[in-house]
């Protein structure tokens, strides 16, 4: 499991699901190769995001981070998430990656590459209601609770 990930979890906290970037991300890298200058720099770039991006979330947030020395963090409790986007062109749907575009309350967050990005956005997408519902009950069971107190005094 990612670093960044355990150090982001809570205590009683599940990760549900993670991802990192499709290793197929780094062939058009490769085409570039002969050209050594551009070709070895372009290549080195998309390793290290490659070895560096993960998207997670747990029962209780979304996590994602990209980047080694210039990094973008995002976490974000799941009742802030708005919207889950997956896009992907035709070799993205033939060898599972595409890229995922989250919305929060803070902001948009694009992470490209992503391998099996229809299968997180759809368990993401499912948490999200569990979550709701768990809060949902939770807070029926408080108001009940308060009613029940009430009627006592």
């Amino acid at each position: 499991m990612d670093r960044y990930i355990l150090q982001n979890m809570g205590i009683n906290e599940k990760l549900i699901f993670m991802s990192k970037p499709h290793w197929i991300t780094l062939i058009p890298h490769v085409f570039f190769m002969p050209f050594f200058g551009i070709g070895v720099i372009t290549f080195i770039v998309a390793l290290i995001r490659l070895l560096t991006t993960v998207v997670a979330f747990s029962d209780k947030k979304v996590m994602c981070k990209t980047g080694l020395i210039n990094t973008h963090k995002m976490d974000s409790p799941l009742n802030q998430v708005n919207n889950v986007v997956v896009a992907n062109g035709l070799l993205g749907k033939i060898f599972g990656y595409g890229k995922i575009v989250i919305t929060t309350a803070a902001g948009t967050h694009a992470f490209k590459g992503i391998k099996a990005p229809e299968k997180f956005r759809k368990a993401l997408s499912e948490q999200i209601q569990v979550f709701e519902d768990n809060r949902l009950k939770k807070q029926a069971e408080e108001i009940a609770k308060a009613m029940v107190s009430a009627k006592l005094q």
